[in-house]
């Protein structure tokens, strides 16, 4: 028997050998020792996993437990995977990082295909007196029609006027399933391939907030899978906040909020906005009433959704429908819509009572460039998706 050095080596080809080819195996085997010759190697190989019918891999087994169940307490999750409730926790948070919505408390775990996670919260606001920001909704990554080239031009504009927080309220992918046919107009048509192409795609130099819209719950509607999740974990610049609304303070005193509404394109362009508004300032009313606020602050809605473009200050709430970085699906042909492709750039500063003063907002327009998509990579390395390693 040739020569090789303690477990290392066995260890090494059981937990490598059902996904790698022997040969690549056998260049490998030489760093532990082994002398012996391919053909000897391939014996070897043979006769150490003929002791196992079956490699398990402890954290797919954790999923496919949760995917089976959705429920279960984590003493009897430990139990049936013979480890601790320790590991247990490790297992969510690397399935978490992948973009799985699981949630566990002191007694459960849950695998949901509904409910969604809130997202990254706030300690305090992003700057103290005066802001600038831009916003980039409607990307759609995954979409044939996902207009990068303006994406990269606009970000380009922002970073000149010195923009650091960049708000995305919505469909950051394109998701599948969304609408008949859908999966003629993608480019990728996995969640890890959208994914993908957001991670490679998305100019880096600026925070992210990324509010999840329809498209991409569709992809934990069929699997339980937040694709936001799992960009957020690649992408340290890219903040998760939840789905189809959230608040982020952005000065003292001032929120704002994305929100993410559902329904085509109104006759009126302005009535979702207003019909929206409305409903922001009476909840805030009935807030401060309650005594959960101390006063209103809400002061900037950003609505994504639509792929229109307008503003209006409605009162002391500046509200705009932020257009689109997705150019005119085969759908959007259909229904006979044209996107408003482009995004804003805010600034404002803080006034007395929590009021704005000297804000201005501005609609960068780009013209549609008919498959972007094709001018730019959206693989990752194979080597950055890999299975998970937890030590014993």
């Amino acid at each position: 028997m040739p020569k090789y050095y303690g477990e290392a080596l066995t260890n090494f080809v059981l937990q490598n050998f059902q996904t790698n080819k022997i040969k690549d195996l056998y260049e490998q085997a030489k760093r532990f020792g082994y002398t012996g010759t391919l053909r000897s190697f391939y014996a070897f190989v043979k006769r150490v996993t003929s002791k196992t019918k079956k490699i398990k891999n402890p954290a797919q087994e954790f999923i496919d437990v949760l995917k089976k169940v959705k429920v279960i307490t984590v003493i009897d999750l430990s139990n049936k995977l013979d480890c601790t409730p320790q590991r247990i926790l490790d297992y969510v948070e690397y399935h978490r990082a992948l973009g799985y919505e699981i949630s566990i408390d002191e007694q459960y775990v849950i695998f949901s295909k509904d409910a969604v996670s809130n997202g990254t919260s706030f300690d305090g606001p992003l700057e103290d007196t005066e802001i600038i920001f831009a916003v980039i909704s409607d990307p759609h990554f995954g979409s044939k029609a996902c207009q990068i080239t303006a994406l990269n031009t606009f970000s380009e504009i922002a970073r000149k006027k010195s923009v650091k927080h960049i708000f995305m309220p919505g469909d950051i992918t394109a998701g599948l399933g969304v609408y008949a046919g859908q999966q003629f107009d993608l480019y990728g048509l996995s969640s890890g391939e959208q994914e993908a192409s957001v991670i490679l795609n998305l100019p880096y130099g600026f925070e992210w907030y990324a509010l999840g819209g329809n498209h991409d719950y569709s992809f934990i509607k069929s699997n339980g899978h937040n694709a936001l999740l799992a960009i957020q974990h690649h992408r340290k610049d890219f903040h998760y906040i939840g789905f189809d609304q959230a608040d982020v303070p952005i000065l003292k005193g001032v929120d704002l909020k994305m929100w993410h509404p559902s329904g085509g394109v109104p006759y009126a362009v302005s009535y979702r906005l207003q019909k929206g508004i409305e409903q922001i300032a009476f909840d805030e009313l009935t807030q401060v009433v309650r005594g959960v606020k101390d006063l209103p602050t809400v002061r900037f809605v950003l609505a994504g959704h639509l792929h229109i473009q307008m503003q209006a200050l409605f009162g002391s709430i500046f509200g705009m429908q932020c257009g689109s970085f997705e150019g005119q699906t085969n759908y959007l042909k259909k229904k006979g819509l044209v996107p408003a492709i482009g995004g804003w750039i805010v600034r404002a500063e803080l006034g007395k009572h929590g009021l704005l003063r000297n804000f201005t907002a501005k609609f960068y327009v780009f013209p549609e460039i008919r498959d972007d998509w094709k001018n730019y990579n959206h693989s990752l390395p194979e080597k950055q998706i890999t299975e998970p390693i937890f030590e014993n």
